[in-house]
């Protein structure tokens, strides 16, 4: 698979692609670079300056999952009330994730998101586990936490990846392998 917004590297400053959320970018061209980093592979977006404390879902915090917003912009949220697909029929949101944050990240700034990487922690909607689940947005429309499909069983929904191991009541351990916006 080619991506055409692949990069040599990305700008990072003093933080990391984990960590990275800052108000403006180096360079006006990296919204929307990927770049991958060991065995992980990132997404430069911006979050929706509405995801804040006062939205059902909160304000982002790490390990919830982001929902496109706008893809030919790369913008993100962690509300999928606001998903680029939400209005589709019943789970349509569920088709829009983006990706993983990887911390808290403030509204209306840049980050990374994570897309693929191995035994990626990933928010718990409160559910049940088990290594080679496959892994999807959880049904409810106000959480960026993700739902296990028990293996065997054909997802309807799109599939973030699968679990390899199980919950510790707050995160799951994924094999994240997500479809980067173009």
């Amino acid at each position: 698979m080619s991506y055409r917004n692949n990069q040599q590297t990305l700008y990072l400053g003093t933080q990391t692609h984990d960590t990275f959320n800052v108000s403006s970018l180096y360079a006006e061209g990296e919204l929307g670079a990927m770049e991958e980093w060991r065995d992980r592979r990132y997404q430069r977006v911006q979050l929706d300056s509405g995801a804040t404390d006062s939205t059902t879902v909160g304000a982002v915090a790490a390990n919830q999952l982001a929902y496109w917003k706008d893809r030919d912009n790369y913008l993100v949220t962690n509300d999928s009330r606001f998903a680029f697909n939400s209005t589709l029929a019943n789970s349509g949101y569920r088709n829009a994730v983006a990706g993983i944050f990887r911390c808290a990240v403030t509204a209306g700034y840049y980050c990374d998101i994570l897309q693929g990487g191995n035994d990626i922690p990933v928010a718990d909607g409160d559910n049940t586990f088990a290594a080679g689940d496959f892994v999807v947005a959880e049904a409810t429309a106000t959480s960026a936490a993700a739902d296990a499909v028990n293996a065997g069983t054909a997802p309807t929904v799109q599939v973030i990846g699968m679990a390899t191991g199980v919950t510790d009541g707050t995160d799951v351990p994924v094999d994240v392998d997500i479809q980067a916006a173009p």
